[in-house]
């Protein structure tokens, strides 16, 4: 089982991944690449669906 600060280091780095894909989508998007822009918009949204898994994953007690 992960630990209370396992748990809040994994939603950062869902947190920081999408917002990293945000702004790799929204430069896409600026200089016409669809492609990479679609690619960075698939990033965003998996981190954001694992973040919504990962809130109803029960929270450990440091020590477990």
């Amino acid at each position: 089982m992960m630990t209370s600060a396992q748990f809040d280091r994994l939603r950062n780095l869902l947190i920081d991944t999408a917002v990293t894909a945000s702004l790799i989508e929204l430069e896409a998007l600026a200089d016409k690449n669809d492609q990479l822009a679609e690619r960075a918009e698939h990033v965003r949204v998996n981190c954001a669906a694992l973040m919504g898994l990962s809130s109803d994953l029960p929270e450990a007690t440091d020590g477990e």
